[in-house]
C-alpha cells in the first residue's frame, strides 16, 4: 500500500517533450489498463486555483439475461425452467425482467459505481513537469504561471436495452462508442431455498452437490466479471459491522475494469495479479485492514486505488506514473509563481 503522506520533493521527473495527449485510448495503453478511455483536460486560465480533470471514461453494456433473452454461456434451460450459473457451478432460477426493474437497476449501477471511484484522488504534479501549465488572472496586476494537480474523475456510460441510458455530458466525455466490456445481470428467484450444482460438476467437501440458501445477498450467487445478479446492487451484505465496512460488488468489479488486480496483487504479489493462475484464490483478497479494500472484500478506498489514474496520466503526459503522488485531499491547490519571473527565466527549475 502506498503511503498517507504526500511527498513534494520527489526526483526529477523523466518526461519526453510535446507528448501531451488529452485523449488515450484502451488500445493505446498495455494490459491490464487498457480496457477504458480517458481524458484530460486543461483549465483556460479564468481561475487560478483550478486543477486539472483526468477523466477514466469506461462505456459498459449491460445484457439483462431470462427467457426472453437467453444470450449468456451462464444462461441454461432444464425441465423448462431458466436457470443462472454463478462462478461455483451452483444454479439459481431466474425470473424475467420487467422494464421497471431494468431501469431501476441500471440507474443503480452507474451511481454506485460512480460514487465509489469518481473523485477520490488528486494526483500531484511532479516538480518539474511543466506540460499542464496555464497562465491566469491575466487582468490581474499580477498574472500567474500556475502548475495544476490533477484530479481523478471517472464516468461510467451505461449502453442498455435501447442504448445510452443517458447521452448527455453526465455520462463522460467519451460516453460513445462500443462497450468496452459487456455484463449479463440476472433477477434472480429469491424464493428458493436451495440451489444444486450443475449436473457436470462433482462434488466437494468444499461445495456440496446442494447449498442451503437462508437469504439473498450479494454474497449468495457468485458473480464474477462479466455475470452479476440483482443481488449485486439492490443487496448489499454487512462484512465487518463494527468497522461499517460492506461489501461493494459493483465497485469491485468495475475496479477490475480498470486495471486493477485484487488487494494483494495491488500490494504486489504476483501470484494475485490479474491474470494469474491463482489470482481469484481467497488470500488475495487479503486480510485484516487489507481485507475491507475495494479490491479485497469491503468498500474502503486506500492510495494504492488510485493507480488506475497514475499508470494512465503517464500516457498523457509522457511522465512515468512513478513521479506521480497520489493523495485523497482532492482539495489541494495548484502551485503558482508570478508570470513575470516565468517569463523572464526567474522561475526555479523544479517548483
Amino acid at each position: 500500500m502506498e503511503g498517507d503522506m504526500v511527498a513534494y520533493s520527489s526526483p526529477a521527473a523523466v518526461k519526453q517533450p510535446n507528448t501531451l495527449k488529452k485523449t488515450v485510448t484502451g488500445a493505446d495503453a498495455s494490459p491490464p489498463w487498457d480496457g477504458f478511455d480517458s481524458m484530460l483536460e486543461v483549465p483556460d486560465g479564468g481561475n487560478s486555483r483550478q486543477n486539472a480533470w483526468l477523466t477514466l471514461q469506461l462505456r459498459v453494456k449491460l445484457n439483462f439475461c431470462d427467457a426472453k433473452n437467453p444470450a449468456s454461456d451462464h444462461l441454461l434451460q432444464r425441465d423448462s425452467k431458466w436457470y443462472a450459473r454463478d462462478a461455483n457451478d451452483y444454479l439459481f432460477p431466474v425470473l424475467d425482467w420487467t422494464p421497471d426493474l431494468i431501469n431501476s437497476f441500471m440507474r443503480g449501477f452507474v451511481k454506485r459505481a460512480e460514487n465509489t471511484w469518481n473523485s477520490q484522488y488528486l494526483l500531484i504534479t511532479p516538480r518539474d513537469c511543466d506540460e499542464l501549465d496555464y497562465s491566469a488572472d491575466a487582468r490581474s496586476a499580477c498574472p500567474l504561471k500556475v502548475r495544476p494537480n490533477v484530479l481523478c474523475l471517472f464516468r461510467l456510460a451505461v449502453i442498455g436495452p435501447s442504448g445510452l441510458l443517458d447521452n448527455t455530458p453526465a455520462a463522460g466525455p467519451l460516453r460513445s462508442g462500443g462497450p468496452h466490456r459487456t455484463i449479463n445481470v440476472f433477477n434472480l428467484d429469491k424464493t428458493v431455498r436451495a440451489v444444486k450444482l450443475a449436473a457436470n460438476v462433482t462434488a466437494t467437501a468444499d461445495k456440496p452437490s446442494q447449498k442451503t440458501i437462508s437469504t439473498f445477498n450479494d454474497g449468495t450467487f457468485r458473480s464474477d466479471d462479466s455475470d452479476y445478479d440483482d443481488s449485486d446492487l439492490f443487496r448489499p451484505r454487512v462484512v465487518d459491522a463494527r468497522n461499517k465496512v460492506n461489501h461493494n460488488t459493483i465497485g469491485h468489479e468495475i475496479g477490475h475494469a480498470i486495471g486493477q488486480a485484487h488487494i494483494l496483487g495491488l500490494n504486489g504479489d504476483d501470484t494475485c495479479a490479474i491474470g494469474a493462475a491463482t489470482g481469484n484464490d481467497s488470500r488475495c483478497y487479503g486480510n485484516g485492514a487489507d481485507a475491507w479494500d475495494i479490491m479485497g472484500g469491503g468498500d474502503r478506498l486506500y492510495l494504492v486505488n488510485a493507480i488506475s489514474w497514475r499508470q494512465r496520466i503517464a500516457l498523457h503526459t509522457g511522465v512515468s506514473s512513478a513521479f506521480w503522488t497520489a493523495t485523497g485531499v482532492t482539495a489541494t491547490p495548484p502551485r503558482t509563481l508570478p508570470l513575470a519571473m516565468a517569463d523572464a527565466g526567474l522561475a526555479p527549475r523544479q517548483w
